[in-house]
């Protein structure tokens, strides 16, 4: 019986799993305390690496290209990051039902676009 237990919950917990929308990371970074604002930093973060690796499969990162949602300065801070990530969510009420990740890339896009290779 515990092994049926054990197997359901399993099964059952892939299935009640579900990505952010924009709102809802908006309002984890809005919250004021230590973990949900590492949380949300961390979140963004690591939906950037994600964008950044998926281009970069599909024909790479040095420059524009088709595809590529945003370009960051080598030096840009983590809480650079999240400003424009929720400045664009606030600017731009449409997005806050997107996937969060995607709300993250148009952001992302609009704070560090990427120049073209004439600039």
């Amino acid at each position: 019986m515990l092994r049926v237990l054990i197997c359901a919950s399993a099964l059952a917990v892939p299935l009640s799993a579900a990505a952010l929308t924009g709102v809802e990371l908006n309002q984890l970074c809005t919250k004021t305390d230590v973990a949900s604002r590492s949380t949300c930093t961390a979140y963004i973060q690591g939906a950037a690496d994600g964008v950044f690796n998926t281009i970069d499969a599909i024909g790479g990162t040095t420059g524009p290209r088709v595809g590529q949602y945003f370009c960051l300065p080598a030096s840009v801070r983590p809480q650079q990051l999240r400003d424009a990530v929720r400045r664009y969510i606030v600017e731009n009420p449409q997005v806050s039902g997107y996937n969060a990740s995607t709300a993250i890339s148009l952001g992302l896009g609009k704070a560090f676009p990427c120049k073209s290779v004439s600039d």
